[in-house]
């Protein structure tokens, strides 16, 4: 989980995007991103793959 916490953040960053410009993108809470950085919450396999397909990578690449 750490390591998708970290990735989620680098590819983020390397967009561009903010926690609450990637959470409306993939149709979620504008905090929803944020909280996932934070540990707060865990990402189902359909938000990780939203993620991923934003950033035009596998999601795969998010775990390591």
């Amino acid at each position: 989980v750490a390591n998708l916490i970290r990735n989620i953040e680098k590819f983020r960053n390397r967009f561009g995007c903010n926690a609450k410009q990637l959470s409306e993108l993939i149709g979620c809470d504008p905090s929803y991103i944020s909280k996932v950085e934070k540990g707060r919450v865990t990402p189902s396999l359909d938000k990780i793959i939203a993620i991923a397909n934003y950033f035009e990578i596998e999601f795969i690449e998010l775990f390591k």
